[in-house]
């Protein structure tokens, strides 16, 4: 994920704690109201669109200062709080989730998301709504000509009886391949593509599709480009799902996004890193359904626990 440049002075704690305020204040006035003008078409847990994930399911290659797991971290907790819940609906979602390292290839994920009253809509109850599980095995093929490769194994599922609004009712299994390439060294320029399948089981909760979400098993293609500067990452990431080649429908879904990532956050102690990042960003979507321009704002509290270098 991003870093603090070096040579960065640590913040303390009341640093955080202001950045996460500005943060909030920004995104609940503004960056709401502007994806709220653009209601959400899509059911988003059940998605690859969020640049997060996307990033996430790239290989580690730490040269190419990617996000991912930190190779310098057994483990991460992070929390990815849907701030746009405020105005569009009558609960606030807390997605919290954990990376932990077994090797330094291989990794375990786990995300639940819960749910409860804001109190500004009315009073709709609180729960628990969806569990993730992921592994992820990645590898640096060379380091003379930067490519790196992963491959892993998502599992998504709906927990007791969540509002409608939150589930579409479905079990989604999702392997993925992915590979990245440094393109221009002295731009910090890097390519990405994933390629991934989704594949559906039905609950007991009733089928709720989203706008624009396929109804099918389906196959994804979604290549990228990124790079660094030295306040904020940039993306562009393109994507085409289609049912065509794992089910007997023929729905096909197009995804263009530029997403911005700015590291709010630096060091606050000898032991913890906290990492405060937003993201910002917009979203043009051709599906089944017709298509919608709107835009996205997110964000990300990340812990993560620093190596002991005293140890021998």
């Amino acid at each position: 994920m991003l870093r603090p440049r070096a040579g960065a002075h640590p913040q303390g704690i009341q640093d955080v704690v202001r950045n996460l305020s500005l943060c909030l204040v920004l995104l609940g006035c503004g960056g709401a109201r502007l994806a709220g003008a653009a209601a959400e078409s899509v059911v988003a847990p059940f998605s690859t669109w969020d640049l997060s994930d996307v990033l996430d399911h790239l290989p580690n290659a730490d040269f190419l200062r990617l996000p991912g797991i930190n190779p310098d971290s057994p483990y991460r907790i992070y929390v990815r709080p849907h701030l746009g819940d405020f105005q569009r609906r009558d609960y606030l979602r807390l997605p919290v989730g954990a990376r932990v390292k077994l090797t330094e290839r291989n990794a375990l994920s786990a995300e639940l998301e819960g749910y409860f009253t804001h109190g500004l809509k009315g009073t709709a109850g609180y729960g628990l709504s969806r569990l993730r599980l992921g592994a992820k095995h990645d590898r640096l093929v060379s380091k003379l000509r930067p490519i790196g490769w992963s491959v892993g194994l998502d599992f998504e599922t709906p927990l007791s009886r969540p509002p409608r609004e939150l589930s579409d009712g479905y079990r989604h299994t999702l392997p993925y391949f992915a590979i990245t390439r440094e393109l221009v060294a002295a731009w910090h320029l890097v390519g990405y593509c994933g390629i991934g399948a989704d594949l559906i089981s039905r609950t007991a909760l009733p089928s709720t599709f989203g706008e624009n979400q396929l109804h099918a098993n389906s196959v994804t293609v979604a290549p990228g480009i990124t790079r660094d500067w030295p306040r904020f990452r940039a993306a562009l990431t393109v994507s085409w799902g289609s049912t065509a080649w794992l089910s007997d429908e023929n729905q096909n879904l197009f995804i263009l996004r530029p997403e911005v990532i700015i590291p709010l956050s630096r060091e606050i102690g000898p032991k913890i890193r906290t990492h405060l990042l937003l993201l910002l960003g917009a979203r043009a979507i051709w599906g089944p359904d017709g298509h919608d321009l709107g835009f996205n704002s997110g964000l990300r509290i990340e812990f993560a626990a620093k190596p002991d270098r005293t140890k021998p």
